[in-house]
């Protein structure tokens, strides 16, 4: 059974009352054991929550075993308890029949601390304690305020053996700290629940050996301590265990759990990175560094996504998508009034009802569409914890992560089941969400619509959840406008510009005609983009020059933003290493800086990698099957590779062949099982992959692969193949 926390009685808001000779002590008196005594680091307005790194709790000496306890007279030091500690919960008593509860005199069950907050009955109050702590009042917590009784923590319950389906034992009865015995395993979990403060015994600590070289006490600051061994992780939605980190990073994967990951973002809210200069003592090579770190995709979309960094020339776009999702959000179409501070706010009048639950993004690959829609939520989750939006949630789809197109059911629901993670078939799914957006307007249609739950869905690569009937986008465009019980908006992006023009008509009037094209980064713009991520360091170990000419090259190529940044993060690698290395000198009285030669060189070692060389050694037949793969995708620009059917492919290498003039083309009369085989062995070597969906209408293996077509013509560069593959795949020729 899952670990229930204790329901305890409701402790007064009133200190104490002390008993005098006429009255008798009442047992459900309750003396408040949890307070906040530093001001919170975040306050959601509209959730009506204030969220705190760490709180003040009085051990509950009475809950201990008869060794543990103490005089009543003598004082308890308070107990700090921050994010992250190991702590044990009392539970309620049926959940843990059985089983033995030393050290304390109750039941109880391991959790990790994920997050601290309070909840506020006015949320006038609260919007005031946000403007203090906006303007930087530290007497937030005063001592009159005696409201704490309501501090409440979420927890990530960690298993022990007996809670784990075949894992066998139970919890020990012997002391922990043994000498001569292991300590007892403990089990990572991504159960997440919360609880009151009030329910927090003492504390846990974890070692990675089940046994650890130093001393282990029973007894820390007068609570008892309990000493667990932890290394494997068993998630409960896959009833399996699946592979873990190190221990050291247990904090971050509690985090990921959580249900107010926007919250706990704030505590690292500023790139560490960001703004950093070059300072008296900031040696060349911490420059470089630097700037490698600031080049990582990962790092640049957390910064962007994340930390709210601006996302340079998208401005208009961005403001286009935040205005449609403000008003989807608020559900009306409220008039605006400008503000002495230059904003703007509501105006006093109710505004009409806004129907516009859906917008469609398109563009090509690596043009800013995700990271634009992730930073502009990220903007809308701080309005709304400063009460400007209705409480939202947000979940976010890939289609093409999903093995399936109907697997977007399971995920979506999966999401939107909260802590639960309910995982069904896509039919129960489907069901599922069907009843949760229902349209039944006996029940509904008289409720205020902007009060009802909102969900924001991002939908990813949509062109992966493109079916022979199209039902699946349709049911995801058609529920945001039929929704009752709860309201729906979904955000599309898709890499096919003119993709609802292929879908049917049903389908195209679902979409609507909200639409944002985002285009291909220019080279004065992909500069631009360049000279703001690296900050301070870009003069310092870029040559402008440089700069200018992974900007052109990139335009030339693609205008995927992530191409420029690839290829100046290897050529910043290359120089960083041959600098240290004593292979270049540096010149007395500068510093070292990539050169347009170091950007050349990274550019060739971005199509110089094991794919690009197994790719340059390929044989007539399968570089026949590349380059046509590779025009098909360049004549469908952002159409999924996925859709093409191999009748389509032999055609294509067909035209190819007999437009080369070439013999070793020219005899190439390829069947369907030589595609097939030829198609295999590229799948084998990584080149491309092959998939069977579930539902599709052909029982031949579709087609994906993440190569572009200029980088399968870089790639035949210098091979017999250039010839061909640069009449197919060229853009224009580049510098």
């Amino acid at each position: 059974a899952e670990p229930k926390p204790k329901k305890r009685k409701q402790s007064s808001p009133l200190p104490k009352k002390v008993a005098t000779q006429d009255e008798d002590i009442q047992d459900d008196v309750i003396t408040l054991r949890a307070k906040c005594t530093k001001p919170p680091f975040h306050v959601d307005v509209s959730s009506q929550k204030s969220f705190y790194d760490k709180i003040n709790i009085q051990p509950p000496t009475d809950s201990y075993d008869d060794r543990f306890s103490t005089n009543k007279n003598d004082a308890v030091q308070l107990w700090t308890v921050r994010l992250g500690d190991m702590v044990c919960i009392e539970v309620e008593e049926d959940q843990k029949a059985g089983l033995v509860t030393f050290p304390f005199a109750v039941t109880w069950s391991p959790a990790e601390i994920v997050s601290i907050y309070r909840v506020h009955d006015d949320k006038a109050d609260c919007l005031e304690l946000r403007k203090k702590l906006q303007s930087g009042d530290q007497h937030l917590n005063d001592a009159n305020d005696n409201s704490f009784d309501d501090v409440m923590v979420e927890v990530r319950w960690f298993y022990r053996k007996h809670e784990i389906p075949g894992a066998g034992g139970k919890s020990s009865s012997k002391s922990q700290n043994s000498d001569n015995e292991d300590l007892e395993e403990l089990f990572e979990t991504d159960h997440i629940g919360s609880c009151p403060a009030e329910c927090l015994l003492s504390p846990i600590k974890l070692y990675e050996a089940s046994r650890p070289e130093e001393p282990l006490p029973s007894v820390v600051s007068g609570m008892p301590c309990v000493y667990y061994h932890c290394r494997r992780y068993w998630s409960i939605h896959r009833k399996s265990f699946i592979p873990s980190g190190l221990l050291s990073n247990r904090i971050e994967r509690g985090r990921m759990h959580s249900n107010y990951k926007a919250a706990l973002s704030k505590l690292t809210s500023t790139s560490s990175n960001s703004g950093k200069k070059f300072l008296e003592g900031y040696s060349w090579r911490e420059g470089f560094k630097s700037a490698i770190q600031k080049l990582s995709l990962a790092e640049a979309a957390a910064d962007v996504q994340v930390h709210g960094m601006e996302l340079k020339c998208r401005e208009k776009e961005r403001r286009h998508i935040g205005s449609i999702l403000r008003k989807a959000i608020r559900g009306l179409d409220h008039t605006f009034t400008n503000t002495q501070d230059g904003g703007s706010e509501i105006g006093d009048d109710e505004g009409l009802m806004n129907t516009k639950s859906s917008i469609f993004i398109c563009g090509p690959p690596g043009t800013g569409k995700t990271a634009s829609v992730r930073s502009i939520i990220n903007e809308l989750q701080d309005e709304q914890a400063s009460g400007k939006l209705p409480e939202f949630n947000f979940i976010a789809l890939n289609g093409m992560e999903m093995r399936s197109p109907y697997d977007s059911y399971v995920k979506f629901w999966e999401a939107l089941s909260g802590t639960m993670k309910e995982r069904l078939s896509a039919g129960a799914a489907a069901a599922k969400l069907e009843d949760f957006f229902g349209d039944d307007e006996r029940n509904y249609k008289n409720e205020d619509r902007s009060k009802k739950p909102i969900t924001v869905l991002m939908l990813d690569e949509i062109d992966y959840l493109v079916t022979k009937k199209q039902t699946i986008l349709y049911n995801f465009f058609d529920w945001p406008l039929r929704a009752t019980k709860a309201r729906l908006i979904v955000i599309g992006i898709s890499n096919t510009i003119n993709l609802p023009e292929r879908l049917s008509l049903k389908l195209q009037s679902r979409l609507g005609g909200e639409r944002c094209h985002f285009k291909s980064y220019t080279v004065d713009e992909t500069v631009a983009i360049l000279k703001t991520r690296l900050d301070g360091d870009v003069s310092q170990v870029f040559d402008e020059d440089a700069i200018k000419f992974a900007s052109r090259k990139t335009g030339n190529l693609s205008g995927d933003i992530r191409k420029a940044f690839q290829m100046c993060k290897v050529a910043a690698q290359n120089a960083l290493d041959d600098y240290a290395s004593g292979r270049r000198r540096i010149v007395e009285g500068s510093h070292p800086k990539v050169k347009i030669s170091d950007v050349q060189r990274g550019s060739r070692d971005m199509y110089t990698s094991i794919i690009h060389k197994a790719i340059s050694c390929s044989s007539s037949y399968e570089a026949l099957v590349l380059i046509a793969i590779g025009a098909l995708k360049k004549a469908k620009v952002g159409k999924d590779i996925a859709s093409l059917d191999v009748q389509e492919m032999l055609t294509k290498i067909e035209s190819i062949a007999n437009g080369s003039g070439e013999e070793r083309y020219l005899s190439a009369r390829l069947s369907l099982g030589d595609l097939m085989g030829i198609l295999s062995r590229l799948g084998d070597a990584g080149i491309l992959s092959l998939t069977t969906p579930k539902h599709s209408s052909t029982p031949w293996p579709l087609i994906q692969t993440s190569l572009e077509p200029y980088e399968i013509n870089s790639s035949y560069r210098n091979t017999p193949h250039s010839k061909l593959a640069e009449k197919h795949l060229a853009e224009q020729r580049l510098f």
